[in-house]
């Protein structure tokens, strides 16, 4: 079966954030985030100097190499000076650990410390579903799935929450 746009994305963001890609898009999905980040990505880059669908072209060049390769592909971390795909593999690792769209930077241009609808929250569900809340171990103020009393004991391996534990787990 061929892929999608929306699996190479999920496998490239599994790549990027040092997740499964059973974790970003799961088999049952109630909140469907992985449709809602690929919408996201896709329109907020439309007109842009990268866009998902040049990223995802990137990806598509190096996607049968380790995930750490594909990610320092991606980001371009050995290039001083990173393309806008790079920008935007940053973006969307931002959007999956903090479920909001940060604009990618512009490279070489004079970056402001705002930018007027730079950040946007994409969902309340994105926001409390974020992967930074999995790699702390912790869930936001106000929003917890866990049962009560479940500080009471350590928390379990990083692959619990999702994290691709044999491939270094450690990003």
């Amino acid at each position: 079966m061929p892929s999608t746009d929306l699996d190479d994305f999920v496998a490239m963001s599994a790549a990027l954030t040092g997740f499964t890609a059973d974790f970003l898009r799961p088999a049952l999905d109630p909140l469907n985030l992985s449709q809602a980040y690929f919408d996201q990505a896709t329109a907020r880059t439309a007109g842009q100097p990268a866009t998902l669908q040049t990223l995802l072209t990137a990806y598509r060049a190096v996607q049968g190499q380790a995930p750490q390769a594909i990610a320092d592909a991606l980001l371009e971390t050995a290039s001083a000076s990173p393309s806008s795909n790079a920008m935007l593999a940053q973006s969307i690792v931002l959007l999956w650990y903090f479920g909001a769209w940060y604009a990618p930077l512009v490279p070489g241009a004079p970056q402001p410390t705002t930018a007027p609808g730079a950040v946007q929250v994409v969902s309340s569900n994105a926001y409390t579903h974020g992967l930074v809340w999995n790699v702390m171990q912790a869930h936001p103020m106000g929003f917890s799935e866990l049962t009560f009393g479940y500080w009471s004991t350590p928390p379990g391996p990083m692959s619990q929450f999702g994290v691709n534990e044999p491939t270094g787990g450690d990003r």
